[in-house]
């Protein structure tokens, strides 16, 4: 179990929070990109893997983008 730091704590101060939620959003950042980066080199397999046409191989890019923009619109 954790123990509860008291609220007057250097730990609690602003720039201490200000710290935590930056190094937060980096991890959350540095998650996303990974998800995306796999993402992309699975499309890029399939695309190779297929020999896909140009114009088919940008309507499944087309797909993709879609389909991360519907996510990101689910989260807001």
């Amino acid at each position: 179990m954790m123990k509860k730091q008291p609220l007057n704590s250097p730990n609690h101060s602003p720039e201490a929070l200000a710290l935590q939620l930056a190094q937060a959003r980096n991890n959350e950042r540095l998650r996303c990109a990974g998800v995306i980066s796999a993402r992309l080199d699975a499309l890029a397999a399939f695309i190779s893997s297929q020999r896909l046409e140009w114009y088919d191989a940008a309507e499944l890019l087309r797909q993709e983008a879609s389909h991360i923009d519907n996510q990101a619109q689910e989260l807001h």
